[in-house]
C-alpha cells in the first residue's frame, strides 16, 4: 500500500452535484474527465481508497480549511488582517453582507466535502469484494468528514440545508435550511458512526487519517458548544484517558518539522507533503518579507496574554521583529523604519535571519505555520502539517466541562497537563476565566479564538462588548508605538453570531433557501 497523501482524488463526475443552495462556480462548473460514473467507479478497494482520499483532497483548498477559513478567527481580538482581500476586512469589522466574496465559497467547498462524503455512504457498502476492515475505516472517514463539512457550515452560518444520501439518490438537492438543533443532531449522528467504524490507530502508510479519537474529539467540542456539558466531558475524557492521543512531548512538535508524523495528539491536521496538493497555510501566515503573503498579525492584546514564564507558547505562537527561523534566507535591506535596538545603526546593512519590522502591520508575525525548506534554498517546506484538532484543545474542553457542572478547581487536573507540558507552573482552584486563558494561549491562531468567544457570550459567561468594543494595538517598540491597528468594533446581538447566507446561494435555490435574521 503506498503512503497516504492528499493526491489521489476521484474523478470529477463523481464528485459532481448539482442544486441550488449547494454551489460554487469555480469548484463544480468543471468538464468530466474520462467516462467515470458513479454506476462505474466504485468497482473495488484501489477505486473505494481513492475516493475517500479525494475527500481528505477537498481541505487543502485555498478558499475552505486550507487558509481562507481563518479569516473568521480574525474577527477575534488575537489576530488582524492585512492583505488585499477586502472580504476579509469585512469579516473582521463586522460589515460582512449577503455579497461579501469569501462566504460564498466557504459554502462551497464545505458542500464539496459533503458530496464526496455522501458518494462514499452510497457506494462503498456496494463494492462487492474488497478487505473488509478498509470498507469499515473508509465508511468511517467518510461519515467524519461529512460531520466536519457540517461542523464548519454550523460554526458560520448556523442553519443551513441537510444534503444525505436520499437526496444525491432522488436528485432532490434545493430544501430549506434546517435548524441549527437538527443540523448538530446529524454532526452527532455523523460522528457516533464514525467512532464505531474508525480504528484507533493506523499503521506508518495510513498516517494521517481521523481515528476514533478525532470522532470522539470532535464530538466532545459540538458537545460543548451545544451545551450539553456531561456529553462533552463523557467524549472529551475518552480522548485523553487513551495513550494513543497522548499529548506530545514537547507544545512545539506539534508545529515542527519532523516532529508531527508520528505525533498523537495531532487528533485531524491536513497532512501536507511536499510536492503533492498541499494547502497554502505556510504561504499566507509567512511574512511577506520572507517570501509569504502575511495575512495575519498578532496584536499586542494578545502577545500580553502569555505569562512572562510562558515562553515555549510564545514562542512557537508569535514572531517579533528580531526574531528568526531555521533555514530562511532571503536577504532583507536594513531601512530607516527598522528603529529597532537590533537594528540600530545598520540602516543599508541587509539581514536574513531577523525578522525586519517592515514586514508586519504589528510587530508580530504568526509562527505555527512557517517552516523553510532544510536546503536552504530559501524555500516554504510544503511537509509542514497543519493541525486542526490536537488532544491540548481536548484537555481544556473537558476541564471547561468540569467547571462549570461542579466549580472552580474541578478542571484543575487537565488544565494543568496542558501547563506543565508547557513548562508552566500547575494552578489550584482554576475559575472560568483560567480555562479562558489557558485556551487562548495554547490554541493561538488555530482558530478556535472567535468561536469560543461567541459560544460564551451566548452562555454569558463574558460579555463580548468588553473585548471587540476595544481597538486591536501594534507593539509599543518603535516603529509602531502601539499604534491602532483596527479601531473598536461593534459585534451585534444576535446577528453577528452568523454569516449571512450568500445571496447567490438564495437567488439558485429561487427562495427556498432563506436569509439568515436582520441581514
Amino acid at each position: 500500500m503506498t503512503r497516504f497523501n492528499y493526491k489521489l482524488i476521484i474523478p470529477s463526475a463523481l464528485i459532481v452535484f448539482s442544486g441550488a443552495g449547494c454551489l460554487k462556480k469555480s469548484v463544480l462548473d468543471v468538464t468530466p474527465v474520462g467516462q467515470y460514473t458513479p454506476a462505474n467507479y466504485w468497482r473495488n478497494e484501489s477505486d473505494v481508497v481513492a475516493g475517500i482520499n479525494g475527500i481528505y483532497n477537498v481541505l487543502t483548498q485555498e478558499e475552505g480549511v486550507g487558509h481562507n477559513l481563518y479569516a473568521f478567527d480574525d474577527a477575534s481580538d488575537d489576530i488582524s488582517v492585512d492583505g488585499d482581500h477586502s472580504d476579509f476586512w469585512e469579516i473582521e469589522r463586522f460589515t460582512t453582507n449577503s455579497a461579501t466574496y469569501q462566504l460564498h465559497p466557504t459554502w462551497g467547498w464545505a458542500y464539496e466535502q459533503i458530496a464526496r462524503s455522501n458518494n462514499a455512504l452510497i457506494y462503498v457498502p456496494k463494492v462487492p469484494v474488497m478487505n473488509e476492515d478498509i470498507r469499515k475505516r473508509s465508511l468511517g472517514e467518510a461519515y467524519f468528514l461529512r460531520a466536519h463539512g457540517y461542523w464548519t457550515l454550523n460554526l458560520i452560518f448556523g442553519e443551513v440545508p441537510l444534503i444525505q444520501e436520499d437526496n444525491v439518490l432522488t436528485g432532490n438537492y434545493n430544501v430549506a435550511k434546517s435548524t441549527v438543533e437538527d443540523v448538530r443532531k446529524l454532526i452527532e449522528s455523523d460522528l457516533l458512526k464514525a467512532a464505531d467504524l474508525l480504528p484507533e490507530t493506523y499503521g506508518a502508510e495510513d498516517k494521517g487519517r481521523v481515528s476514533k479519537g478525532a470522532a470522539w474529539g470532535l464530538l466532545a467540542k459540538l458537545y460543548l458548544f451545544w451545551e450539553k456539558l456531561d456529553k462533552a466531558q463523557e467524549y472529551g475524557t475518552k480522548v485523553i484517558t487513551n495513550a494513543n492521543y497522548a499529548l506530545a512531548p514537547n507544545y512545539t512538535d506539534n508545529f515542527t518539522l519532523g516532529n508531527q508524523e508520528n505525533n498523537s495528539e495531532l487528533l485531524f491536521a491536513v497532512w501536507n507533503k511536499n510536492n503533492y496538493n498541499n494547502s497554502p497555510i505556510n504561504i499566507y501566515f509567512t511574512n511577506r518579507a520572507w517570501n509569504g503573503w502575511g495575512f495575519h498579525h498578532p496584536t499586542q492584546n494578545f502577545a500580553e496574554e502569555f505569562e512572562p514564564a510562558d515562553v515555549v507558547r510564545k514562542q512557537a505562537t508569535l514572531l517579533s521583529v528580531g526574531d528568526s527561523i531555521p533555514h530562511q534566507t532571503t536577504m532583507i535591506e536594513i531601512q530607516d523604519q527598522d528603529a529597532y535596538q537590533m537594528f540600530a545603526g545598520k540602516k543599508g546593512q541587509f539581514t536574513g535571519r531577523m525578522l525586519p519590522s517592515q514586514s508586519s502591520t504589528t510587530g508580530y508575525c504568526v509562527r505555527k505555520y512557517t517552516a523553510f525548506n532544510p536546503d536552504n534554498s530559501g524555500n516554504l517546506d510544503g511537509d509542514l502539517k497543519q493541525p486542526l484538532l490536537r488532544t491540548a484543545d481536548i484537555y481544556l474542553v473537558v476541564a471547561e466541562a468540569k467547571i462549570r457542572t461542579s466549580g472552580p478547581g474541578a478542571g484543575d487536573a487537565e488544565i494543568n497537563a496542558v501547563r506543565t507540558r508547557a513548562g508552566l507552573q500547575p494552578v489550584s482552584g482554576a475559575t472560568i476565566k483560567q480555562l479562558i486563558h489557558e485556551r487562548r494561549v495554547e490554541l493561538g491562531a488555530e482558530n478556535v479564538r472567535h468561536f469560543d468567544l461567541m459560544r460564551w457570550d451566548k452562555a454569558q459567561i463574558i460579555n463580548l462588548d468588553t473585548i471587540y468594543n476595544k481597538p486591536k494595538t501594534a507593539s509599543p517598540l518603535e516603529p509602531y508605538k502601539g499604534a491602532v491597528v483596527i479601531p473598536g468594533r461593534t459585534f451585534k446581538r444576535p446577528k453577528d453570531y452568523y454569516m449571512p447566507v450568500p445571496q447567490i446561494i438564495i437567488d439558485q435555490s429561487k427562495g427556498v433557501i432563506t436569509q439568515n435574521p436582520n441581514y
